[in-house]
């Protein structure tokens, strides 16, 4: 292809990736400005024979499905499009590349920025096979890097190839990512991307498959037969935990993997602090302490994650100070763990329990002063969200966080008015 290049309202620039079902392009939307990728489908995969007219309509099914996710790890589809001559996707722009360049001995990730990346990972793909999405194509030029351990997973929507993807991943004998129920052609469930994700996660923490080959023969009998070495016996510094979920991840019977994505999750929520400073807090905690909040249960997971990127966090020993009474409100708090006394000029007015919001006075009513002193009476966790912040959020998860905070607000003021009668009645 020639660039630029037009397509519709789209200006393609540059190639940025190939797959295997065609090029990645950069591209400008005209109409609005914006970056966008187009991935265009080759015509030798639509020529296919088995590629029929019910392939075209099962793909701008699914690529209409899969344009209906909206999580934060996860690339948007915001257009697709195909004929018996072309096909297109356009897609979110994510400047940060891919995982693949952390595949390599000299630049690996930190084990614990790994770890957070799985759990992301977990988190999107849980949530497209609740819409009913299986991805079937996992691997670390599928998992683009926005910033850090902040990653999205791409491609969704292309499932309807992923014949052709086994055909050309078997030929050119890199089936590397494939669950061998994959690569046999049985049936591909969730259980399949597990596999994959495994296989991902195992690459990035050692720099090497767990499965090689000089020949494609050999590859696949080692896919096949060959025991695993535990990345922990790779490279020092992976938590014997860490072996263990990833082994079972890439298990080769379906049935030996985890059964569902909690319960894979729940293993890798509790490696969130290892390795972690004592001030650091792994977003796969934040998450995990947001979603069993009874606060915040009405939020759907993508939501939590909203609110996750909106916050930071701090811990804080027993006896310091949170707030402070007249000082300037620019933030909101929800108290994580640990518990808060209240006063005003001295006086006992209320206690904070984990889970409750604090600050949201300043939130309401804006530009005013804080109205206590809050100092903690534990060791505590909190979570600061700026008004700013707030206000980037998504408009469903803003009016179901000021729902929160309202009913939050309102069981206080209750709670209030009670002792002030048992105080005088």
């Amino acid at each position: 292809m020639d660039l630029p290049y037009r397509l519709g309202k789209y200006e393609l620039d540059k190639l940025i990736g190939i797959g295997a079902t065609g090029g990645v392009y950069h591209a400008l939307d005209t109409f609005t400005g914006g970056e966008v990728a187009v991935k265009m489908i080759d015509k030798e995969v639509l020529h296919d024979r088995e590629f029929n007219e019910a392939s075209r309509k099962q793909f701008i099914n699914e690529a209409s499905l899969a344009g209906k996710l909206s999580h934060p790890h996860a690339v948007s589809i915001l257009e697709a499009s195909v004929t018996e001559n072309s096909g297109y996707i356009v897609m979110e722009y994510v400047p940060g590349g891919s995982l693949v360049r952390h595949t390599y001995h000299d630049n690996l990730l930190p084990v614990v920025d790994v770890i957070q990346i799985i759990y992301k990972c977990c988190s999107a793909l849980e949530y497209a096979f609740g819409q009913g999405i299986v991805h079937r194509d996992i691997k670390p030029g599928n998992i683009l890097v926005v910033s850090g351990a902040n990653v999205k997973i791409t491609d969704f929507g292309s499932s309807v190839f992923y014949k052709e993807q086994i055909t050309q991943a078997v030929t050119s004998g890199t089936p590397s990512y494939m669950s061998l129920e994959h690569i046999k052609g049985d049936s591909v469930t969730h259980l399949s991307d597990m596999y994959s994700l495994g296989i991902v996660a195992y690459e990035l923490l050692t720099g090497r498959l767990p499965f090689e080959g000089d020949t494609l023969v050999e590859l696949l009998y080692n896919i096949s037969i060959k025991a695993v070495e535990p990345p922990g016996k790779r490279r020092i510094g992976v938590p014997p935990e860490m072996d263990k979920i990833i082994l079972r991840m890439i298990a080769r019977s379906p049935e030996d993997r985890y059964s569902t994505w909690t319960e894979l999750k729940t293993e890798i929520e509790k490696l969130g602090r290892l390795g972690m400073s004592e001030q650091d807090i792994s977003d796969s905690e934040k998450f995990g302490i947001l979603r069993s909040m009874h606060e915040l249960n009405e939020f759907p997971d993508p939501e939590i994650w909203e609110l996750v990127q909106a916050s930071q966090w701090r811990k804080l020993p027993a006896g310091a100070v949170a707030l402070r009474e007249d000082e300037p409100g620019q933030s909101m708090f929800i108290l994580a763990s640990g518990a808060l006394r209240v006063t005003k000029q001295g006086r006992l007015l209320n206690t904070i329990k984990t889970g409750e919001f604090f600050g949201e006075m300043a939130y309401i009513l804006r530009g005013t002063n804080r109205q206590a002193t809050l100092e903690t009476t534990s060791d505590a966790i909190v979570a600061e969200f700026t008004f700013e912040a707030l206000e980037k959020l998504g408009a469903d998860c803003e009016l179901r966080f000021v729902k929160s905070l309202l009913r939050s607000t309102t069981n206080r003021l209750v709670a209030a008015d009670l002792s002030i009668v048992r105080m005088y009645g």
